[in-house]
């Protein structure tokens, strides 16, 4: 038997896989990633916002690098947008590599400076249904629904007819008649439900304390508006309302994600009034509003009635 062949075949088999990792190991040195960094002399405390003017030009880091690679921020367009605006969750050093550890869990910590001065950020709980199929992403603009118990016109109680003289003004219970040619005392005018109480009570001196009650209650509701009859109707409440975010995602990138690919609430951009009104109308519909997803380039505001049995 050969012992030196056999020794050779073994040598240079060594020497193959030796080769194999060192050129791997090269490659890998040679394979480097961009990822984002602070400018040299530009630090960010907590609370603040990541603008483009505090980066500087990517580090390049290789693949091999360790942790660093897989926890650093790339200097890719999709995690540009990402950072946009991005308040971070600690303090970074001047000239530090992004990690992101330094920045809020998921995309909310970039929703308070999405905010227009003077307008509010509401969220509204939602489904598949009602988010148009999880259609709904960050920067989409919707039309808010809802159906609701709508109050029918108040019914003005019955006016009782005025004793006296046609012209002449009653007299209020207890108080005689004007003496013709005498100056009747200044005295203050009754309100409306009043007046109409006192006509009742003249003109029914016998009407029990229930009766009275009931009808000084269509009286007042009726000054006041307000009715005990309701019908349902689906009113249209806002419309080219902004939307934020769905679920914690505040970018489009984001919500498309498995963590954000379905979600139960979508936070909106409004006015402090129609904040109000919202609230309202999600406690009159159980807290179930509709969203209808509007074409981008449509920005229309449109005169809608209410929608009901009657007028379908």
């Amino acid at each position: 038997m050969n012992w030196k062949l056999i020794a050779a075949v073994i040598v240079g088999l060594i020497t193959g896989v030796l080769l194999y990792f060192w050129t791997e190991s090269v490659k890998n040195e040679q394979v480097a990633y961009a990822f984002m960094r602070l400018q040299p002399d530009r630090k960010v405390t907590r609370g603040q916002a990541i603008t483009p003017d505090m980066l500087a030009e990517p580090v390049m880091l290789p693949e091999s690098f360790g942790p660093l690679a897989k926890l650093a921020v790339p200097a890719a367009s999709a995690y540009q947008e990402w950072l946009k605006d991005r308040t971070a969750a600690a303090d970074i050093p001047a000239g530090s590599v992004l990690l992101f550890q330094y920045f809020d869990d998921n995309d909310g910590g970039r929703l308070t400076t999405m905010i227009a001065p003077g307008k509010r950020a509401l969220t509204l709980p939602v489904n598949a249904a009602a988010a148009v199929g999880h259609f709904v992403e960050p920067g989409s603009y919707v039309d808010i629904l809802g159906t609701v118990d709508e109050p029918v016109e108040p019914v003005a109680p019955a006016v009782a007819a005025q004793p006296g003289a046609p012209g002449q003004p009653a007299a209020a219970p207890g108080q005689a008649p004007a003496v013709a040619g005498q100056q009747p005392a200044p005295t203050q005018p009754p309100s409306p439900v009043e007046q109409m109480l006192k006509n009742y009570l003249t003109q029914y001196p016998g009407a029990d304390e229930n009766d009275v009650n009931a009808y000084r209650k269509q009286a007042q509701d009726y000054e006041l508006g307000i009715s005990s009859r309701t019908r349902v109707v689906t009113r249209t409440f806002l419309q080219n309302v902004k939307v934020l975010a769905v679920g914690a995602a505040t970018t489009a990138e984001g919500a498309i994600t498995k963590a954000n690919s379905t979600y139960n609430n979508v936070t909106v951009e409004v006015t402090p009034a129609e904040a109000e009104m919202l609230i309202f109308a999600m406690g009159q519909s159980n807290g179930s509003l509709n969203l209808v997803l509007r074409n981008p380039a449509d920005n229309s505001v449109e005169e809608l009635p209410s929608i009901n049995w009657t007028r379908m």
